[in-house]
């Protein structure tokens, strides 16, 4: 959902610094998400929140997420809360976080089983 919202790949200056990709992976499994700004709509930053929920069956479904979708549509209020976000993303107020984006290691899919055992 970070992706999605910002456009670009999820940043971790954290990556950089561990010595292999397994301590990152750890590191995500231990609760390392990217960072959400400021001029994030609260709706929005919330829901991505849910997303990253350590436990999986917490986490909102596919089908849930659509639902919130849909339900934001019939909301004035979020829908204002959100075309106010995209402004800001759009009028260039974000260049530091592309900044930061570009200039920083990305993440990449792991496997849930590496997550396991003595390490976490």
């Amino acid at each position: 959902m970070w992706e999605i919202l910002y456009g670009k790949p999820v940043p971790f200056e954290l990556k950089s610094k561990l010595q292999s990709k397994l301590q990152f992976q750890i590191h995500v499994c231990n609760g390392l998400r990217p960072h959400i700004y400021d001029n994030t709509a609260n709706c929005y930053a919330g829901l991505m929140k849910k997303c990253w929920n350590i436990e999986p069956n917490e986490r909102p479904t596919a089908t849930e997420i659509c639902d919130i979708f849909a339900e934001w549509q019939n909301n004035e209020i979020i829908l204002s809360e959100l075309s106010e976000s995209d402004k800001k993303l759009l009028n260039g107020k974000n260049d530091i976080i592309h900044e930061y984006i570009n200039s920083h290691y990305k993440s990449s899919f792991i496997s849930s089983n590496k997550c396991q055992g003595n390490y976490i």
